[in-house]
């Protein structure tokens, strides 16, 4: 089933409330239902639960969700910098005001966390089958909780450990020292204007033990339905995706036993459920070509309809990397990375060629790396559609890498490296001598890997975060020094201004 689809039913009660803490007045269009059908009719609920997936393609314009969500990290870091004469994302590579990650889309994920709630609390207990509903509530925990976790690492600090009192990862001095607001936490839906009440943010620690709470709640809710209801494909929440993501969600907040462990049970959940498991190097490019049908590390993707996929067309993560504007390449620091027998060099980089012009060679790729190369992670369905790629939100990899630091911090350099190397034996990469590694160095190794294995999928800027480190920014041309300090505001991400305008109770972070 394709998850990008006309929700013309239901979705309409949500549409002007899509920050959930923004109260607009629109007209509301003639095709929307009562609240209390949408809620009652299957198709309807239904409706609510395509319209949560298909919050993650929008909103069009500068970028689609899914390609800041996935390529934006990358850009606010140093893994991708923009080409000369190209545009996109480069405000993010010089940390512009106004250009965070959250600035576009934060109301695109409070109208999945609204979709969430409605599935959650909104389901008349008869319109459904019980083990429906309660497979669709247990999705919509688990988007709550994704959505929440993207929301907070925007625009609050991380936490320093998993217990109340271990206090955040933030600076020691400027405008963010002893700051710890996180967000607006929202667990009830939104069905008109008069329920947009104003409601002040949270703070981190409540934050991630509401995101932790609803990953739990989605794990029992998954682990007790009859097998013939369990979710069966990658593009919708399962079991092994709940895992995956308080696994990520454990590791945020330090508490390594439990990432550990959660990391483990995604994967063998999504092995059994899913064939899933690492990659061999013949098959690095599947993990991102949607034209093969399969991808052999999948836990959990958004899907993109080729033939629904409007906004694709411009803004897809591969608009921005390879096809189309080739807005962002490859760092010389990131290739460096690479051994020369890595076979993630040849399988998701290649020259930059503008294919619209036959088979040219972008010359000035050369002045960002010294080997002219786009990265071609993202190559689309081109053929079907001008452009659509899926977003995959948590693959295979990323569990061993949790399960490396993990490691690190329960057992030592040498067991963390020992994971490391299970990971690089399936890319053909050099294997790491164990005895060459402390704490420190065998960190570092971990964040190397890290940038080698999930370049453009979403975590370069939040692994620098969560580690209170600065983000280098020597690569970018004409920037004010050679990093952006940790105790910079800009660091946590703004409130649009009309969002603060609207809802008194919103505190904007500081330094803004």
């Amino acid at each position: 089933m394709r998850i990008l689809v006309n929700t013309t039913i239901a979705i309409f009660l949500l549409t002007a409330l899509a920050g959930c803490d923004t109260i607009l007045n629109k007209p509301q269009p003639s095709t929307r239902v009562s609240q209390q059908t949408a809620l009652t009719n299957p198709d309807a609920i239904r409706g609510v639960r395509n319209s949560m997936y298909d919050r993650f393609h929008g909103p069009g314009g500068p970028a689609n969700s899914g390609t800041f969500m996935m390529v934006g990290p990358a850009s606010l870091a140093d893994n991708l910098v923009f080409r000369p004469g190209a545009g996109r994302f480069a405000g993010l590579n010089r940390f512009n005001e106004g250009a965070g990650l959250g600035t576009l889309i934060r109301d695109v994920m409070y109208g999945a966390i609204n979709d969430a709630n409605l599935l959650i609390k909104g389901i008349k207990e008869d319109a459904l089958p019980s083990q429906t509903r309660k497979k669709f509530q247990a999705e919509g925990y688990f988007i709550r909780a994704l959505s929440m976790h993207y929301l907070v690492r925007v625009f609050g600090y991380d936490p320093a450990g998993p217990n109340s009192g271990d206090g955040l990862v933030q600076p020691q001095s400027g405008p963010g020292s002893d700051w710890s607001k996180g967000i607006i936490i929202r667990t009830k839906p939104t069905l008109s204007p008069q329920d947009a009440t104003e409601k002040a943010r949270a703070s981190v620690r409540e934050v991630y033990n509401q995101i932790i709470s609803d990953l739990k709640q989605a794990i029992s809710l998954f682990s007790n339905l009859n097998s013939d209801v369990r979710t069966k494909t990658r593009y919708f929440a399962s079991q092994a995706a709940a895992e995956a993501i308080l696994a990520r969600v454990q590791l945020y907040q330090r508490n390594w036993e439990a990432a550990d462990t959660r990391a483990q049970n995604a994967i063998d959940l999504a092995s059994s459920r899913f064939g899933s498991s690492l990659a061999e190097p013949s098959q690095l490019e599947a993990i991102f070509d949607e034209t093969t049908g399969d991808n052999p590390e999948a836990i959990f993707e958004i899907e993109t309809d080729p033939l629904a996929a409007v906004d694709a067309i411009n803004d897809a993560p591969s608009v921005y990397t390879s096809l189309g504007f080739l807005a962002q390449v490859p760092t010389q620091e990131l290739l460096n990375l690479y051994g020369s027998n890595d076979a993630r060099l040849d399988h998701w980089y290649g020259k930059c060629i503008a294919e619209d012009e036959g088979e040219n060679v972008v010359e000035d790729c050369m002045a960002r790396n010294n080997k002219g190369f786009e990265l071609q992670k993202y190559q689309t369905e081109r053929g079907v559609a001008d452009y659509a790629d899926d977003y995959p939100i948590t693959r295979i990899a990323e569990m061993y890498l949790i399960q490396a630091e993990a490691r690190l911090h329960t057992t030592g350099p040498s067991a963390a490296i020992a994971r490391l190397n299970d990971l690089r034996a399936k890319r053909n990469a050099s294997m790491l001598d164990p005895v060459n590694y402390n704490m420190d160095s065998a960190m570092n190794e971990i964040l190397a890997e890290r940038r080698r294995e999930l370049v453009a999928e979403g975590h370069r800027f939040f692994d620098l975060k969560r580690l209170g480190r600065d983000i280098p920014k020597d690569h970018v041309p004409n920037f004010p020094g050679t990093v952006v300090p940790f105790n910079d505001n800009r660091i946590l991400d703004d409130f649009p201004a009309g969002a603060v305008e609207v809802n008194g109770p919103l505190t904007q972070n500081p330094g803004y």
